[in-house]
């Protein structure tokens, strides 16, 4: 990347009907230190009801992009991060409604990015959210399991042995956790990244698509990593609630996600699928748990669904493999295996 100043930051928020964390999140993120930074914030509404947008007018500053449907968190991204790379971006940070940013947060993490540049993707460590500061006071829950976790695989829980995702440790950067994925709600990717490895897959809709971009960085031979002394405040629990919606998401998408894994035999990936059967049939898995009838129900939506998609599960392991042909070796400009670490709940 050429090494030029001030660096080109663009800040997207996507929300729907999330009126209410508004304006703290675009008061902090308009209040960011921008020493030795050019600092875009965007905001993408997915056909919010709410009157959100009249809120985030109150700020001049950031750029509106209206859509006239709900995209989904994949799609509605996608949009802006178009615009920002068009607009020459030299990273891009993904950040929820519902959180804070520390005024120093945006800057701390160019500095690690151009300090390290096999590093593809980062995000700061989450904690509890509060009205009155910005303060970091303790972790939140999603904080805590990523650090419980440690740099398993995305579905360590249902099967021990598959390799860490994590790079080895010759070229680790201090203060890093190479934890499988860095959660949507605060993640900060660089811009070469997704011009070599493409956007958010937008099969997924939501759930999943954060896990998925930061596998293919891994698999382009980036590092992925939380970094260990950097937060934001982030309520977290998703806009989607826990709800049918969620539940049916989250079961096909990870589905999906597991056929369109290369690192995973065809023989292991059937067998991790049939356990997580048994236990969706029984309405017991991702997303929050619901009667056998409806677990029933929504699995077969879900395995229908997933047979629909069977076109793009082909061309995407063919995408993949030619992702995991680019990575130069384990050491290098940029380094790392595949995989990724628990459930995405935004």
């Amino acid at each position: 990347m050429n090494a030029t100043y001030p660096r080109k930051v663009v800040t997207v928020t996507v929300g729907t009907n999330e009126r209410q964390w508004l304006h703290n999140c675009f008061s902090s993120l308009t209040a960011s230190d921008t020493t030795d930074l050019e600092l875009d914030v965007m905001y993408v509404d997915n056909a919010s009801t709410d009157g959100s947008i009249d809120d985030v007018r109150r700020f001049p500053q950031v750029d509106i992009i209206r859509n006239d449907t709900n995209l989904g968190f994949a799609a509605a991204n996608n949009v802006a991060l178009r615009h920002a790379l068009n607009a020459g971006a030299d990273y891009i940070f993904l950040v929820n409604p519902d959180t804070r940013t520390p005024t120093t947060l945006i800057r701390d993490l160019v500095a690690f990015m151009d300090r390290h540049p096999e590093y593809g993707i980062v995000g700061p460590l989450q904690y509890t959210y509060s009205d009155a500061s910005d303060r970091l006071n303790e972790y939140n829950e999603w904080s805590k399991l990523a650090l419980q976790c440690g740099e398993q695989h995305a579905f360590a829980a249902d099967w021990k042995d598959h390799p860490s995702p994590a790079g080895p440790e010759e070229g680790k950067a201090p203060n890093t956790l190479e934890h499988a994925y860095v959660q949507g709600a605060a993640l900060f990717v660089r811009s070469d990244v997704l011009r070599t490895v493409g956007l958010f897959d937008e099969v997924f809709h939501t759930y999943y698509e954060e896990t998925d971009l930061c596998r293919r960085t891994r698999w382009a031979g980036w590092r992925v990593a939380l970094l260990l002394n950097l937060g934001i405040q982030h309520k977290g629990g998703g806009g989607a609630g826990n709800g049918r919606y969620r539940r049916i998401h989250m079961r096909r998408n990870r589905y999906y996600y597991l056929s369109t894994d290369v690192d995973w035999t065809p023989r292991n990936a059937l067998r991790l699928a049939g356990r997580w059967l048994r236990k969706d049939f029984r309405g017991k898995s991702v997303g929050g748990q619901t009667t056998a009838l409806r677990g029933t129900y929504e699995t077969v939506l879900a395995i229908a669904w997933l047979c629909l998609q069977m076109p793009q599960i082909i061309e995407r392991r063919r995408r993949h493999r030619h992702l995991v042909n680019l990575r130069p070796g384990p050491v290098g400009r940029r380094s790392a295996p595949a995989a990724t670490t628990q459930e995405s709940t935004r």
